[in-house]
């Protein structure tokens, strides 16, 4: 079934982040992201720790991003970090159940997968205020990382209701959404409103 993820950017909450982590744990999301690349890892780990508590009062599954020091204290087994960070890390895949690289290019998608990746992100797929200036690389090319690889892909990047179903149909495992969610004045209704138009409920993550 398709699944929605969260990921999420500080910079763009537009109220307390504990509320809007709250918020986002009731929403109906299928998994959390912690992204915060801008925190220092002692900050980051005091971050998730709040989070993993949250995500785990409504038994949501809490990815944590980048930091494998903070992901080894906190206890949590999955992992996200991105094409280049795998690349200089491969160890981190025998140090985590779950491991996650977002991609950008179908080679990284090939070499992620090869370096024991679990899922891969692919984007972005669609223009997007978090990549001013930048198109998206399209469906095509969503379709080819979907293609290349048997590995659940999700796909990032200007994803609203109203393309979310091209996304399914290329073939992707799902959809991870940053800005809207966390600027979007009620979580579980732009959830709701995504699930109507995919037609399907929410299922496990893990």
């Amino acid at each position: 079934m398709f699944k929605l993820l969260a990921v999420t950017d500080r910079a763009s909450c537009r109220e307390a982040f504990a509320d809007r982590l709250r918020r986002l744990a009731a929403s109906g999301i299928d998994a959390l992201i912690l992204r915060a690349k801008e925190l220092p890892p002692q900050d980051y780990l005091t971050l998730a720790s709040q989070a993993q508590l949250i995500c785990q009062a409504n038994r949501l599954p809490l990815i944590l991003h980048t930091c494998f020091d903070a992901c080894q204290a906190a206890g949590s087994f999955s992992l996200h970090v991105s094409y280049p960070q795998l690349v200089q890390q491969p160890q981190l895949r025998t140090q985590v159940q779950r491991l996650g690289v977002s991609v950008h290019t179908l080679t990284e998608a090939q070499q992620a997968a090869a370096l024991g990746a679990d899922y891969l992100i692919a984007g972005h797929i669609f223009a997007t205020a978090c990549k001013q200036g930048l198109p998206g690389r399209g469906i095509d090319f969503l379709r080819e990382v979907c293609d290349a690889t048997p590995l659940p892909v999700y796909a990032i990047g200007g994803i609203t209701p109203a393309n979310i179903s091209r996304i399914k149909k290329a073939g992707a495992a799902g959809a991870c959404l940053m800005s809207s969610l966390m600027t979007c004045p009620e979580p579980a209704l732009l959830v709701r409103e995504l699930r109507r138009e995919l037609g399907e409920e929410r299922q496990d993550f893990f």
